[in-house]
C-alpha cells in the first residue's frame, strides 16, 4: 500500500529544504511513501531544488500546478497520486517522523476518514514581530479556540494536514477551485455531510511556522477575513461563529464611529463616541488580560505589544470579511 504525500509549494526556498527532509524521514511500516510537491510555477529556486531531489530518491516527484491557487494543487496532487491514501501536507510545517504512520494508525482504529496530528504553532525566528505573530496564533483570544492550532484530540469537525482516504475526496469532486483559502473548511464540511468521521490524535504532531512580520500577520488575517465571507456563500455550513466575530466587531467599531461623527456634526451629545472609544478600550483590555494569561507558559516581556497585535489582527480579519461581503458577487 502507498501513502501518497501531497503538497503545494511556491517560492520556498527558505522552507524546501527542511519540509522534503521531514517527509524523507517519515518513520513507517504499513506503507510505502511517495511525495508530491505540485508547484506553482516557482520563480526562485524551488523548482531546481525539488529536481535536485527527484534525481536522488525514485518516490519524489515534481509536479506542475499552473493555475497556481492551493485547491488545483490539491486535485492535482490526488489525480497523480498513486496511493490509496493521501496526505495532505502544508510546505511550511514540520513533521514528527511517526506521523504518517500515527495518523494512518489512528485512522484506522477509530472508524475515521481522515486523521491529523496536533499542530504546535513555533515561529521558525526569535525576532520580536515573528515571536509576536506566534503568540497571537497561540493564543484563544488571538484565533478562538476553535481554531485547527488549538485542536484536541477525538472526534472533530476540522482536520488540517490529514491523513484521507483518496476515493473519498474522489467521490466528493476533489476540493472546490473557487475557494482560494477555506477549501479545507469546506472539504471538512462536505466529507461529515457525507457520513464520514475527521480525528485528531495526539500521538503525533507538526510544527507550523505563522507569519514572520506583524504586515504578513495583517495581511494573512485580511485574505482569511475576505475568504470567509466567499467561503459562506458558497457553503454556508463550512463556516462557523467563530469565523465572523472580528466581522461583527469591525462593524460595531464602524457603526459607532460613523453614528458619533454624525454626532458632533448635528452638535448633539457624543454617545456613539463615548461607545466606540469603550468597545478599543474592552478589546485592548481582553487582550492584555489573554497575554497575561499566557506569561505562565511563556514569560516574556515582549508580550506587552500582544494587546495591540490582537486589536490590529482582529480588524483586519473583520475589514476582509468586510470587504468580503461587499465584493461577493465579484
Amino acid at each position: 500500500m502507498i501513502i501518497s504525500i501531497i503538497s503545494p509549494v511556491f517560492n520556498e526556498e527558505k522552507y524546501i529544504h527542511q519540509t522534503i527532509k521531514s517527509f524523507l524521514e517519515q518513520e513507517h511500516t504499513s506503507f510505502d511513501v511517495e511525495i508530491l510537491l505540485c508547484d506553482g510555477m516557482s520563480t526562485d529556486k524551488t523548482r531546481d531544488i525539488i529536481k535536485s531531489y527527484a534525481e536522488q530518491y525514485a518516490n519524489i516527484r515534481l509536479i506542475d500546478n499552473p493555475k497556481r491557487k492551493t485547491p488545483f494543487a490539491f486535485n492535482i496532487g490526488i489525480k497523480e497520486a498513486r496511493g490509496e491514501y493521501v496526505a495532505i501536507l502544508g510546505a511550511h510545517s514540520a513533521y514528527d517522523k511517526n506521523y504518517l504512520q500515527a495518523c494512518y494508525n489512528e485512522l484506522i482504529a477509530t472508524n475515521s476518514i481522515a486523521c491529523s496530528g496536533r499542530v504546535i504553532t513555533q515561529s521558525a525566528f526569535d525576532t520580536l514581530e515573528a515571536k509576536l505573530c506566534e503568540w497571537a496564533m497561540l493564543s484563544q483570544f488571538g484565533v478562538s479556540g476553535n481554531s485547527f492550532r488549538l485542536m484536541k484530540e477525538g472526534y472533530t469537525h476540522s482536520v488540517n494536514f490529514p491523513v484521507v482516504k483518496k476515493e473519498a475526496l474522489l467521490s466528493l469532486g476533489g476540493y472546490n477551485e473557487m475557494l482560494e483559502r477555506n477549501q479545507d473548511n469546506d472539504m471538512n464540511q462536505r466529507l461529515i455531510d457525507a457520513g464520514y468521521q475527521l480525528y485528531c490524535t495526539w500521538k503525533t504532531k507538526c510544527f507550523y511556522r505563522p507569519p514572520a512580520t506583524l504586515n504578513k500577520l495583517f495581511k494573512y488575517g485580511y485574505r482569511g477575513g475576505f475568504w470567509n465571507a466567499k467561503s459562506f456563500f458558497a457553503h454556508k455550513k463550512s463556516m462557523r461563529i467563530h469565523h465572523f466575530i472580528p466581522f461583527f466587531f469591525v462593524v460595531a467599531l464602524l457603526t459607532t464611529f460613523t453614528l458619533g461623527v454624525v454626532e458632533f456634526v448635528l452638535g448633539k451629545s457624543s454617545y456613539f463616541f463615548s461607545l466606540f472609544s469603550l468597545i478599543v478600550f474592552f478589546h485592548l483590555l481582553a487582550g492584555l488580560f489573554f497575554s497575561a494569561i499566557s506569561l505562565k507558559y511563556e514569560s516574556d516581556s515582549r508580550k506587552i505589544f500582544l494587546p495591540f497585535v490582537f486589536f490590529l489582527f482582529h480588524f483586519s480579519y473583520g475589514w476582509g470579511t468586510v470587504k468580503g461581503f461587499v465584493d461577493y458577487k465579484k
